[in-house]
């Protein structure tokens, strides 16, 4: 079926698109600045927030700070913290003027030496800022709390301790940069791809066809020598170029963040990724993609073919177009999924590219996914060309 005639319609379909500047800019310039932009706003927002939240100054009510010596003292040595007696706990910090309270409740040490239950409380609001800075800035003094009454129990037990060992329980990520990098590729990359292919055939898609109609071009189109299915080949072959390449400059758009402009920024630097994709696993993804990208953009042709004009077509594609997001979505959290779920179309391209990216490809996952996607891309060919080929469909008012 791919024929001359079905690539002089590709180079038409092609040539149109790169001759409006939108499209270009959409594909080859948009996703080396959407990226970099983005990270850098959100660097700029960070580095914003932190210099506001230092300079925020915020009223703590103590109650109870005589049961343990020099709490007091502790908080109103923290920078821009205001430390407020209290008598009783407030029933809202809002009425009370405060960002956080902290209460110690009477005769917590002696409780403690008795082996008692005792409990000290920090009462702030995560919703509010100024209450979860509050919350953030005294820590420290929590810590404190807690070594003081440990003390106060070992002396109790009569161990002569004026304060705790040095003793310490942490976490400690020894992830390489590349494997971080690897894990945020296979959770990210599966679904940009989907969403990059899906929104670079939509436009396009329902410009050839529906269109075409309104400009009334169409009508020339098919009074030259190449058959319906010819047609209908050639427009999905650009839209499916069109796509591909829009996914691949994302990619390296998403790369360039990452290995070179993260570390342009402050605060950055250090947490950035080695965002690493070996040729081998590019090519595995585009292979793999190429399937699910023809579905796509075969089954967005089609939906221009049926619609009357463009807005119709551009409601139909922007619902399918959701509909393909919401199953690239569903790739995530997805450690060991069911066999099942490699039969529902880019759902299951996006699982087996994230199988790729982490080494760990089953074959009966491989054989279905793509076996899938190459089913359902030709049974969306058949349909594009069958609404092509009726014209009281095509150009049904």
């Amino acid at each position: 079926m791919v024929t001359a005639k079905t690539f002089a319609v590709y180079r038409k379909e092609i040539t149109d698109a790169l001759r409006d500047g939108r499209s270009v800019f959409a594909i080859f310039v948009f996703p080396f600045i959407l990226y970099p932009a983005m990270i850098g706003f959100m660097s700029w927002i960070q580095t914003k927030n932190a210099e506001e939240a230092r300079a925020l100054t915020l009223r703590v009510g103590i109650v109870g700070e005589a049961q343990i010596p020099g709490l007091a003292d502790s908080v109103r040595a923290i920078s821009g913290v205001e430390a407020v007696h209290l008598d009783a706990p407030p029933r809202r910090l809002e009425d009370a003027g405060l960002d956080a309270a902290l209460v110690v409740p009477a005769g917590i040490v002696d409780a403690v030496g008795r082996g008692e239950k005792a409990k000290v409380v920090l009462f702030y609001k995560e919703a509010d800022n100024r209450s979860s800075q509050a919350s953030e800035r005294l820590k420290p003094v929590l810590d404190q709390v807690r070594r003081s009454l440990t003390v106060a129990w070992a002396r109790s037990l009569g161990a002569r301790a004026e304060s705790p060992p040095e003793f310490r329980v942490e976490e400690r990520n020894i992830s390489s940069k590349h494997e971080m990098g690897r894990f945020f590729a296979a959770l990210l990359i599966p679904y940009l791809l989907v969403f990059l292919v899906a929104a670079g055939s939509m436009h396009m898609a329902v410009d050839t066809t529906t269109g075409e109609k309104e400009r009334s071009t169409l009508e020339t189109l098919l009074a030259t020598a190449a058959t319906r299915g010819e047609l209908v080949m050639g427009k999905t072959m650009a839209v499916l170029t069109a796509s591909l390449t829009g996914a691949m400059t994302g990619i390296a758009g998403l790369w360039l963040t990452f290995n070179v402009v993260a570390k342009l920024f402050p605060g950055t630097e250090r947490q950035s990724m080695q965002f690493v994709i070996g040729p081998d696993k590019a090519l595995l993804l585009l292979l793999t993609m190429i399937p699910a990208a023809v579905f796509i953009s075969a089954t967005l042709v089609a939906i221009g073919c049926f619609a009357r004009g463009m807005r119709e077509g551009q409601a139909y594609a922007s619902y399918f177009y959701m509909a393909t997001i919401f199953l690239g979505l569903g790739s995530f959290g997805q450690q060991n999924p069911a066999q099942s779920r490699f039969f529902i179309p880019v759902l299951n391209t996006a699982l087996l590219q994230r199988e790729i990216l982490t080494d760990t490809v089953n074959t009966m996952h491989a054989l279905t996914a793509i076996g899938t996607s190459c089913g359902l891309a030709a049974l969306m060919l058949v349909i594009a060309v069958r609404l092509f080929s009726n014209e009281s469909v095509l150009f049904r008012t």
